[in-house]
């Protein structure tokens, strides 16, 4: 304990004197606590738990009750959550207000609650909403939804809205499709409970578009007593679920008859993998922090190495050196971790802050995740330990006797560490190809024992090319033989910007060929290339103001026009086969959705072809059908449904049709003309503008451009195509950036380390007369050295578990192969790898050229000059 207190004394000492390389020490392992711990932070906050919810839930009431309507007992969890019994149907009609309150007892008082999924006029289309039947002047409602402004409703006509829709007090808003007058008297906070956008008015003022039936309802219970387990299993038994704060904390115990938790059995093996890779994850970061932090501790003990000298020389064992060096990783690693935990906890404390400024309220009280937190600080310790202990191994194997001579000891390989690198990059490169068919937590487990087989294998790397420095100029020549003679400090280094670069590498392959493999195979929501501009929700008022917007921005470009049924309510109506002609095909429909109308220009667009006889077929008023099957007897039976979730069950409706062949698979079911919307009872509404990529391909900034301007006339369009390159671009700037600054950062660490570790060696060149830059040179030299040699080897390395990836994610896909909506299915899928090589080679020669102008520009030439004696 005395020598553990002794080095703590020295290295609190020594971390005085060098208080810059103390401080580099304390950034490296400081900022990713830092960010960790605002992440968990920020998380803990924004997930808010139903222990915190239960005032926005349910105000002060005593319990919130569902009437689920089945006439048999159900079975329910602690937080509300309830399952009905199998066995068949057993319903009975909802009880009234009246049989609830008897239900709950002598003295209860129940005030009904109804969430009804409706639509408002937003100004120039219809948008969703919540509808929220409930009186909010009820005691039992209180800090449900504070008003920011205005009053509570207090007639039928009156509402209040959430802060989100942004209607002003006073004004006239337009509900449901009916155009109901509702007068905003009041704002107040949205909620964080998953509601949204909501429109309160008083109970029986908020009739859904349809049939006025809420879409859920609750009764708020106020009782004389609090409700408990037993009471909550009285409820149970006649068929009404209960969510009570008392039972909340007071929770049943584990298996308590109806208190069971649902079967998570499913997710079981998802979750085990996801903490698999986020275990291997950390271990990856650790490792990273311990390569940028160890060149630190190395450079210290050179410099300290007279003074760990004299301590061996005076009886000090090598224990005691290491005590010494490691104390350094202790005090570092503590004073990082504190930091980085408390500035992170700052970091969150003001976002937190800044979004519960927000009227919206979309974050939770502050929480401090205090385990969680203690953990990563925990991390940050051992990574300051970790990164010290190499050091202090080869503090406590060093030559007493030639530190105190001032000579320096020539620097020896581990004979065995290449070949078990070898070992370890093989384990690697074998778990990663394993785990492309099997997890992706075993292709991160790979990358830690290859990340871990090239630290022990770069020594003997950097070494060998030191060995071919001869033939360079002299600035360079001292730089790399001074990498190479200082391995200790060089390979980590090196290793830290090659893990940088591997990560990158990885990415950059995994997103091109996700991109490769959607081109090749994908099921497409669009027409390939196409651009398309549409919107469910869009009027003929506003298409009569977005066709000249368009026209405009695409002079001379001819639109192709797609439209779309709606039943008398305004609501668009989908068509789908009612026959199953094709079991495998896909459920999922583009932004066409499943039969589109329109003229002889989209139905060649959808075929690819120009077929005079489905065109002649499509001008008498019949459909033209791409499944050969879905005809029968010159009709096509289809079910119209309106997309809206309040609608009625769709019709059936038969429409002449005739089949024609549409080379590969569809992702319509073909094509019906604009008069047989009208024939089947419905009205025909231009519902898309498509820009055939055969006549003109816009590029990402054109449809930016488009996107802005259509916008603000209604901000209920879209403008869809195939714009992954703009997302895959996106992503590779952002991994860019990221993997620049770690190898940049990791660069001019050890550039400057070197540089401090060097100076005999500068002094020496400014007494023979070495111009400054000279010296110069020389920083650049170290700095391109490392990230020449880190850069572009990480690349290469990192296309082990890119393609890896990219595997996993093809075998996937080959699973689950789609079939076309006229019955073929898309191509079989083959391994469809690709690498973004001229990116990787600007990255590989432009970070290294970036990182020696750099330091050539900011390196530092003065020298002072030392008296030598000897």
């Amino acid at each position: 304990m005395s020598a553990l207190l002794a080095a703590l004394r020295i290295s609190r000492r020594d971390i005085g004197r060098a208080r810059a390389r103390s401080a580099l020490i304390v950034v490296m392992i400081g900022l990713p606590v830092l960010a960790m711990t605002a992440a968990l932070t920020l998380f803990a906050t924004d997930d808010i738990r139903l222990e915190e919810r239960l005032t926005m839930e349910l105000g002060v009431a005593d319990a919130r009750l569902v009437d689920t309507g089945q006439a048999r007992p159900i079975r329910q969890s602690a937080n509300g959550e309830y399952w009905e019994p199998g066995g068949g149907e057993s319903r009975r009609s909802p009880r009234s207000r009246a049989e609830i309150q008897a239900l709950a007892g002598p003295g209860a008082r129940a005030v009904p609650m109804n969430l009804i999924t409706s639509e408002y006029w937003a100004g120039d289309a219809y948008d969703w909403v919540t509808g929220m039947e409930l009186d909010l002047r009820d005691r039992v409602t209180n800090g449900m939804f504070p008003l920011l402004q205005g009053r509570y409703p207090q007639a039928a006509d009156e509402v209040v809205v959430t802060a989100s829709l942004r209607a002003a007090v006073g004004t006239t808003i337009r509900y449901t499709r009916k155009d109901t007058a509702k007068r905003v008297v009041g704002r107040v906070v949205e909620q964080s409970t998953g509601v949204g956008a909501s429109i309160i008015g008083l109970p029986g003022s908020l009739p859904s578009a349809t049939s006025g039936d809420a879409d859920q309802s609750y009764w708020l219970l106020d009782t004389p007593a609090p409700v408990t387990w037993a009471e909550t299993l009285r409820l149970n038994r006649a068929g009404v679920a209960v969510l009570s704060p008392a039972v909340l904390a007071d929770p049943p115990p584990t298996g308590d008859g109806n208190g069971q938790a649902l079967d998570d059995s499913l997710t079981g093996s998802s979750a085990t993998s996801t903490i698999v890779a986020a275990v291997m994850g950390i271990a990856l970061a650790v490792i990273e922090v311990v390569l940028l932090a160890g060149p630190a501790f190395a450079v210290g003990i050179r410099r300290r190495r007279r003074e760990l000298a004299l301590i061996s020389a005076q009886g000090g064992s090598g224990r005691h050196l290491k005590l010494v060096v490691l104390a350094d990783g202790l005090t570092l690693g503590l004073v990082a971790a504190v930091l980085g935990s408390v500035l992170g906890l700052g970091v969150a404390r003001a976002v937190v802050a800044y979004r519960g400024s927000w009227p919206e309220g979309d974050m939770g009280p502050f929480e401090v995740p205090a385990g969680q937190i203690a953990l990563v600080a925990a991390l940050g310790l051992f990574s300051g330990v970790a990164a010290a202990v190499v050091p202090a191994v080869q503090a406590a194997r060093a030559d007493a006797v030639v530190a105190l001579a001032g000579r320096r000891a020539e620097t020896r390989d581990r004979a065995g560490w290449p070949l078990a690198g070898l070992v370890l990059l093989g384990a690697g490169v074998a778990a990663m190809l394993y785990g492309t068919w099997s997890t992706e937590a075993m292709i991160f487990f790979g990358g830690v024992l290859g990340l871990l087989g090239l630290v022990m294998l770069t020594p003997r790397l950097v070494r060998l090319i030191g060995g071919l420095a001869g033939g360079l100029p002299l600035p360079l020549r001292l730089a790399v033989r001074d990498a190479s003679r200082n391995r200790g400090r060089t390979a980590p280094a090196v290793v830290a910007v090659l893990a940088a670069a591997a990560a990158f590498s990885t990415v950059a392959v995994g997103v091109t060929s996700s991109q490769e493999l959607a081109r090749q195979y994908g099921w497409e929501g669009y027409p390939r290339g196409a651009m398309m501009i549409y919107g469910d929700d869009v009027t003929e008022e506003s298409w009569k103001r977005i066709r000249p917007i368009v026209a405009e921005a695409l002079a001379g470009v001819p639109l192709l026009e797609a439209y779309q049924a709606v039943d008398d309510e305004g609501r668009v109506v989908d068509f789908a086969w009612t026959n199953n002609v094709c079991e495998r095909c896909t459920t999922r429909f583009g932004a066409l959705r499943g039969l589109p109308a329109g003229g002889p220009d989209l139905l060649r667009f959808l075929m690819g072809r120009t077929d005079p006889a489905a065109e002649a077929a499509l001008a008498a008023g019949k459909a033209v059908i791409f499944h050969p099957k879905a005809v029968v007897d010159g009709e096509v039976s289809l079910s119209a449904a309106s997309l809206r979730p309040d609608a009625p069950d769709g019709r059936k409706i038969a429409v002449p049709a005739v089949t024609a062949t549409v080379q590969g698979p569809s992702i319509v079911l073909g094509v019906m003309p604009v008069s047989a919307i009208t024939k089947t009872g419905f009205t025909s509404r231009l519902g898309h503008l498509i820009v055939d990529p055969a006549v003109a391909r816009l590029t990402s900034e054109q449809r930016q451009r488009l996107g802005e301007s259509v916008r603000a006339v209604t901000r209920n369009v879209e403008i869809g195509g195939d714009d992954r390159s703009d997302r895959v671009n996106l992503v590779m700037w952002v991994m860019a950036a990221l993997a620049s600054v770690v190898v940049l950062g990791g660069t001019f660490a050890a550039a400057g380390l070197a540089a401090a570790d060097a100076r005999p060696d500068l002094s020496t060149l400014s007494a023979v007369g070495a111009p400054p830059w000279t010296r110069r040179t020389v920083a650049a030299g170290q700095a391109v050295f490392v990230a020449g040699l880190g850069v572009p080897l990480g690349l290469l390395v990192g296309l082990v578990p890119g393609f890896a990836m990219a595997s996993q994610s093809a075998l996937q896909v080959s699973r689950l192969r789609e079939v076309g909506l006229n019955g073929i299915p898309y191509p079989k899928v083959e391994m469809a790898l690709s690498a973004p090589w001229l990116s990787l080679v600007a990255v590989g020669v432009g970070l290294p050229l970036a990182a020696g102008l750099i330091a050539l520009v900011f390196a530092r030439t003065g020298v002072t000059l030392t008296r030598r004696t000897g």
